[in-house]
């Protein structure tokens, strides 16, 4: 149970951050947000943008949840410990799936002007770790309310 409750907050952050990214992109911020901005007008439908956003992660976390209990024995980190353990496989994974988008255009051209001003990798691995980070916080909260 704590398993798909993990995946539904992780996949309810990464949509959730999709939506905040394309308001973002509308706007004159950083050179890397405005360069997303040709993928959500490509797409002109948020809420598709932030489901993509959202099976992206989820897709990404199932993979790492089976490497981490394969490897580790646990699948939802519980403690700072198993946290550091997962976001140590969620970190490449982030990076290599990331890489695997854009060159395989997973979603077409649509990312090319945002890879060509932020590059690939480094970026898809950030925002997959606070996906993980801000989910791992939230359940952490969960259980403390309970106590």
């Amino acid at each position: 149970m704590l398993s798909l409750y993990f995946i539904i907050i992780n996949f309810l952050i990464a949509f959730i951050s999709d939506l905040f990214l394309n308001f973002l992109s509308q706007k004159n911020t950083t050179k890397t947000i405005n360069a997303l901005r040709s993928y959500f007008t490509h797409y002109d439908n948020a809420f598709l943008t932030a489901l993509y956003a959202g099976l992206t992660v989820i897709t990404v976390l199932i993979i790492n949840m089976l490497l981490v209990k394969l490897l580790f024995g646990f699948s939802v980190p519980r403690n700072i410990k198993e946290l550091i353990r997962f976001l140590s496989l969620a970190v490449l994974l982030g990076y290599f799936a990331d890489v695997f988008i854009y060159k395989y255009k997973v979603f077409g051209k649509t990312l090319d002007a945002y890879y060509k001003v932020g590059g690939a990798g480094l970026w898809g691995a950030i925002a997959y770790v606070f996906s993980i980070v801000i989910s791992y916080i939230i359940l952490y909260i969960q259980k403390f309310r309970k106590l």
